[in-house]
């Protein structure tokens, strides 16, 4: 649809008078010959309505429902009825206009609920059926023979241009071996006859928007999912087919149901339909279904930096010599994470998940960068003890920290760390010949197992060692090796722009060190620290004893004098 700046005035969006208009238009349309042309008889310029704000077409395509509604038919070639159609067929859009004509309203309703692709569609269609009629009302022509010419040319490509587009987007279903058919140019004809009005041929030729089938209307797919949705990973495949025998059992005495099965590829079709935490359900428990649940994404940064540190141990995938003996083993490295800043405030590298592993990293954070209010972890064996929690002898509650728990078997609750040690442990661990975790070829992971395992053997009896087991003993990282790593990998990540914090001026985002300066700055918080005499008894063991008769005793020896 084009327009002139006459016509668009008193239309929402636009300039007030003419000329402004006109300014408006020539900037909407940036001189596109698709949407500025000279309006044929005129020394105007036209535009089209895709170069106008959304509230300006949506006034004009009001306007033109109003006028399709109003207008009279007498400016497109009129025909008479043919009885193309069958009664049946007939009937029912007779009496689907009969409705329309007594309901106005109903009709506007229709025309609001057309989309463009359906418009475009009926608009092609007419523009058809106008060809069959003007073709029909020369000397020897009759409107058959009009339609079976305009469709032999279809399909030989001898049409114009202007038709052949039509063609195209007349087809309400698309493919490149779609062309157009006598039977469904004879219906469109037909469907042109029975109207009287611009808005009533619009409705009658627009193709139907298909209706799609909602999961909750299939009968049968419950019953369905009690096959499918059971913790033994089955296939669909395999679910259907104990589906389809329990089907065949139940109505065998029922001809008409039994053979009312849905096939195999409706199932799909179905199960395609589903959402992923529906098809799940009953599958997959715990953490891992609990990945597919929506979830409530806490804002860190408003928080003051030391107000929630955020702690979980790790088992590095990778081998390294032990500290005591030498033989490989995989250690266990703990980060603590300032929640505000995504900064790795303390660490520590031990040889398996113990308490002493998070005390220690509890311990280096606290030195370097103040006592936190709050520390959140797991309820793991080195999380969740008496010397962390005991309410007297505990270490957090003697310093006043408070500690939260996750929800078990809920590490979403925790996912800042969690992908801290996907990404950072990983990456270290990595670095070495002796990796083992995802990614890692399999083949090359058991070589070098079985490598290991003869070089530690024939050391650990003495023997003479091969070149070959030389040189796997050498890839073999040394634990100080390990420990330079892992502050190496803590450096990089504080000092990397991290895309859960904002952007800078320049486009960056900051990075964990820089965002921990900037709210230090901002918000002027209050660090605490502890002095080295409160660092040094922060870890003394500590024990509970009963006062009797003024005597405390630490040993079960009584003391002598």
């Amino acid at each position: 649809m084009f327009y002139v700046a006459k016509e668009l005035v008193g239309i929402p969006g636009l300039p007030k008078t003419a000329k402004g208009i006109r300014e408006a238009l020539c900037r909407f349309s940036a001189g596109s010959e698709e949407l500025v042309r000279k309006r044929t008889g005129s020394k105007a310029f036209e535009y089209h309505i895709d170069c106008l704000p959304e509230a300006a077409q949506k006034a004009l395509r009001a306007r033109q429902i109003k006028e399709l509604m109003n207008g009279s038919p007498k400016e497109l070639p009129v025909a008479t009825a043919t009885a193309s159609a069958t009664p049946r067929a007939k009937g029912a859009e007779e009496s689907k206009i009969a409705v329309y004509r007594k309901c106005p309203a109903l009709m506007e309703q229709k025309l609001n609920g057309l989309t463009a692709a359906q418009r475009q569609t009926a608009d092609a269609r007419m523009a058809l059926v106008v060809e069959v009629l003007r073709l029909g009302e020369l000397p020897g022509y009759s409107r058959a023979k009009a339609i079976r010419e305009i469709v032999r040319q279809a399909q030989s490509g001898e049409l114009p241009e202007r038709l052949a587009a039509a063609v195209s987007m007349a087809n309400a279903k698309k493919g490149a071996s779609r062309s157009l058919s006598e039977i469904s140019l004879k219906r469109w004809v037909a469907d042109f006859n029975k109207t009287r009005s611009a808005a009533e041929r619009l409705l009658l030729l627009a193709p139907g928007k298909r209706q799609v089938v909602k999961p909750e209307e299939i009968r049968w797919l419950p019953e369905f999912l009690s096959f499918y949705r059971r913790p033994d990973g089955r296939g669909i495949q395999e679910a259907y087919d104990d589906f389809a025998a329990e089907w065949a059992e139940r109505y065998q005495d029922d001809a008409l149901m039994a053979a009312a099965i849905p096939s195999y590829d409706q199932v799909c079709y179905a199960m395609n339909k589903l959402p992923v935490v529906v098809k799940q359900k009953g599958r997959i428990t715990g953490s891992e279904f609990r990945q597919y649940e929506g979830f409530v994404r806490r804002d860190w940064e408003s928080l003051p930096v030391n107000y929630v540190w955020i702690g979980d141990g790790h088992g590095m995938k990778m081998k390294v010599a032990h500290p005591d003996h030498g033989n490989p083993f995989s250690p266990e490295v703990t980060f603590i994470l300032d929640g505000s800043c995504r900064y790795i405030v303390g660490w520590s590298l031990a040889l398996s998940e113990s308490v002493i592993a998070v005390a220690d990293a509890l311990r280096h954070g606290i030195k370097n960068h103040g006592k936190p209010f709050l520390y959140y972890s797991d309820n793991g064996g080195g999380e969740t003890n008496n010397t962390f929690d005991a309410e007297l002898t505990g270490i957090l509650p003697r310093l006043g920290i408070d500690h939260r728990l996750g929800i078990p078997e809920n590490p979403q609750g925790r996912g800042i760390i969690e992908r801290l040690n996907r990404s950072l442990a990983m990456r270290i661990s990595r670095q070495f010949a002796t990796y083992y975790g995802t990614g890692a070829d399999r083949g090359t992971v058991r070589r070098m197992t079985k490598a290991l395992q003869s070089a530690t053997n024939a050391a650990n009896k003495g023997k003479e060692l091969t070149a070959k087991q030389q040189q796997t003993l050498r890839d073999l990282p040394s634990w100080e090796s390990l420990i330079e790593h892992i502050e190496a990998g803590v450096e990089w990540y504080n000092n990397r722009p991290h895309e859960s914090l904002p952007l800078r001026g320049d486009g960056e985002h900051f990075t964990p060190a820089q965002f921990r300066r900037y709210k230090l700055e901002k918000e002027a918080t209050e660090i605490e620290w502890l002095s080295e005499l409160e660092l040094r008894e922060m870890f003394m063991p500590q024990i509970e004893r009963t006062v009797n008769r003024c005597e405390v005793r630490l040993l079960v020896m009584t003391p002598t004098y």
